[in-house]
């Protein structure tokens, strides 16, 4: 039921202090308050978002999926702002948890006066970065656990490969102390041994310490006992030989082995050949992580024996625009010095860099498609009416489906993740599978600069570094071991600027200036600066907190005065992160054996 506007008036809810009373006013005189019950949902998930809500009294639940609670909202609140102001449809039901009172504003209506009174949309984008602040606080990783007792099951009707298990097994003996024993276990030697004495086997080889692998197939009681006494499952696929539906005993291990002690192996007979539908393999198998591994290349093997023994090496990349090439020398100096890199992730810049290298792109093919993309394309400068987005991103994505291509996360030879920030859940986003393009799109979507990217699940997606500009704990959730965690910039500098106050052009003063191309002496800070700014901040300041106690942060120089979209001096700055690292932070580095290569 609808009834016009009455008391209080918008100008009481707190969502809209210091908007100008013209605004609010216009604003008032467009809505129309609405009663909804207890009980009575107010909007539904899948319904167009046409309208906008602002909460005069009562609460409401904010539900996805019709079971989990993601957020309540009280009185002073709006009420599907995200959908709304992305477009599309509801991403949750909103279901009123008392007799409320909501002002109902329809999407045309705030488009007019939203154009008169911008300051509008301002008040919405702080009522976002509150939520999302929340959400911040509530976002935590799971620990990885490492096995010792490894169970080996060939997967679908696939075999394991003739020598397979001792060559794994050497792989493991060059990651691990010298003194840890590691024990492959075929079923060809071991399969007559019963239970009990299978069992006191095991005992006895945990009691020193040892790493067992085990050859699961064969007979199903054989296996059906090496699943049953396992810590982990590694199932060892050959895609494109062999059929992906898993077989009875992988289906018996995965019952016994919940998904955090699950591995998947995906075999391919040379480092050349094409890597494609992983994800037929993964989806009915649910491993934590999967693996891609060339049979001809043994540091695949060591690779594979890092993670399983908590020993693999991660790089963390964080968002910074131009500044991300400095990444890329990192990475050149990390390659120089033999360290491998077993796992890379970032946000926004650091997963389109991240992203670059685990196709398998050199550091210097990286670079090139940067410039390609941000200097001659000019990817970022194409102004748009800004309803959406400051900036046009047609050009943008065509560069970016171009050039990351539309293969899934998952076939990437390097594992890889990208997280953005889901403005449908207020929380994080961690991209795993998928398209890689639209996985970078969303991870670099500036909230006002570009529009967000809404995925085929209607989530609308925004820059990663809203929430987390250095996702170092995401890291931590998807393995153990030593991380190379890279913040960009000195996390002491002061931001400063000469400019005053009294600086700001009015619009027609601004306007002359644009097309006269002429520059204040002292420029006043630009809404890309303070955007990024903005996200990056929290970031710096909490980035030693996040480390682990393996984990090694560093902060590369970057060339004085070089902004975020500079960049023509991307291959400059990546050439001096590179000396930076390799001369005054690798040889410092005490790598022990957790680098062990």
């Amino acid at each position: 039921m609808t009834e016009p506007t009455g008391q209080p008036d918008l100008g009481s809810h707190a969502l809209f202090r210091g908007v100008a009373p013209e605004a609010l006013n216009a604003l008032q005189s467009v809505s129309e308050t609405k009663r909804v019950a207890g009980g009575e949902a107010l909007v539904r998930q899948g319904d167009l978002a046409d309208a906008l809500y602002f909460v005069e009294s009562g609460r409401f639940r904010v539900v996805v999926n019709k079971t989990r609670i993601v957020a309540h909202i009280e009185s002073g609140e709006a009420v599907g702002e995200l959908a709304f102001f992305a477009g599309g449809q509801r991403t949750a039901d909103v279901v009123a948890m008392r007799d409320s009172r909501v002002r109902e504003v329809s999407r045309s209506a705030f488009d007019a006066i939203a154009v008169q009174h911008p300051e509008l949309y301002a008040a919405m984008l702080k009522l976002v970065s509150e939520r999302l602040a929340v959400a911040t606080a509530r976002t935590s990783s799971i620990i990885a656990k490492n096995p010792r007792v490894i169970a080996m099951l060939p997967a679908g009707t696939s075999q394991l490969p003739d020598g397979f298990l001792a060559r794994l097994a050497e792989a493991f003996q060059t990651v691990v102390r010298p003194q840890t024993p590691v024990v492959p276990l075929d079923r060809a030697t071991s399969e007559a041994a019963d239970a009990e004495e299978y069992q006191s086997w095991l005992a006895e080889q945990e009691s020193k310490g040892a790493y067992v692998l085990i050859d699961g197939s064969g007979p199903e009681d054989w296996g059906q006992m090496v699943c049953r006494n396992a810590d982990a499952l590694v199932m060892v696929a050959r895609p494109g030989q062999t059929e992906p539906e898993p077989n009875a005993m992988e289906r018996a291990a995965m019952g016994w082995i919940a998904e955090p002690q699950r591995t998947l192996l995906l075999l391919r007979s040379n480092s050349g050949k094409t890597i494609s539908h992983s994800g037929d393999w993964i989806d009915p198998r649910a491993p934590k992580l999967h693996h891609h591994v060339a049979l001809d290349h043994d540091s695949d093997f060591a690779k594979v024996a890092r993670f399983l023994t908590g020993r693999a090496v991660g790089v963390v990349l964080a968002g910074g625009g131009a500044l991300g090439c400095a990444h890329l020398g990192v990475i050149k100096a990390l390659r120089q010095a033999d360290i491998p890199i077993d796992f890379i992730g970032g946000t926004s810049a650091g997963a389109a860099m991240g992203g670059a290298i685990a196709r398998g792109m050199s550091v210097e093919e990286t670079l090139d498609q940067m410039e390609a993309m941000f200097i001659q394309a000019k990817a970022m400068k194409r102004l748009t009416l800004p309803i959406n987005s400051l900036l046009d991103p047609t050009v943008f994505d065509s560069e970016l489906k171009n050039r990351y291509g539309t293969k899934d996360i998952a076939d990437q030879p390097i594992n890889f993740f990208g997280v953005s920030t889901n403005l449908s859940t207020n929380g994080l986003h961690i991209h795993r599978r998928g398209p890689l393009w639209e996985c970078v799109r969303a991870s670099g979507s500036l909230p006002t600069i570009l529009p967000p990217f809404i995925d085929g699940e209607g989530n609308i997606l925004v820059d990663g570094g809203v929430l987390d500009n250095v996702p170092v704990k995401v890291m931590h959730g998807l393995k153990a071991g030593p991380n190379i965690v890279v913040s960009l910039g000195d996390p002491n500098e002061v931001w400063r600027t000469d400019a005053l106050y009294d600086d700001i052009r009015g619009r027609w003063s601004l306007l002359r200036d644009l097309v006269l191309r002429r520059k204040q002496a002292a420029e006043f800070p630009s809404i890309v600066e303070i955007m990024s700014r903005s996200m990056v901040v929290a970031s710096r300041m909490a980035s030693k907190e996040m480390l682990g106690d393996q984990d090694i942060l560093v902060n590369p120089p970057i060339i004085p005065g070089m902004q975020i979209l500079d960049w023509h001096l991307g291959r400059e700055l990546a050439e001096m992160a590179a000396d930076y690292i390799g001369e005054q932070v690798i040889p410092t580095m005490d790598f022990g054996d957790q680098f062990t290569r």
